[in-house]
C-alpha cells in the first residue's frame, strides 16, 4: 500500500484519514477531505473535484465567510 501525505491548500496541515469499511465489508482508509457548503442548492461541494485540497475545519471557515457574504447581499438589497 503506498502512504502519502495530503496537506491542506489553506492552512498547510496535514488532512487526516480515517478507516471505513465499504459496501463488500473491507476496511479501507479515506481521507477526511472539508466540503463547502454555499446554502441551496449548493451544500456538499467537494473541493477535491475541483483541485483543492481543504480539511475540515478550513472548508468550514470558507463556508462561514461565504455564508456571510451571502447574507450582506442579501440584506443590502432591500
Amino acid at each position: 500500500m503506498k502512504i502519502e501525505k495530503i496537506i491542506c491548500d489553506c492552512c498547510g496541515e496535514e488532512i487526516p484519514t480515517v478507516k471505513k469499511k465499504d459496501i463488500f465489508g473491507i476496511e479501507r482508509e479515506y481521507y477526511r477531505f472539508g466540503k463547502l457548503n454555499y446554502g441551496e442548492p449548493f451544500t456538499d461541494i467537494n473541493c477535491h473535484n475541483l483541485g483543492l485540497d481543504l480539511c475540515e475545519r478550513c472548508a468550514g471557515k470558507i463556508s462561514l465567510e461565504m455564508y456571510k457574504t451571502r447574507m450582506e447581499m442579501l440584506n443590502g438589497t432591500k
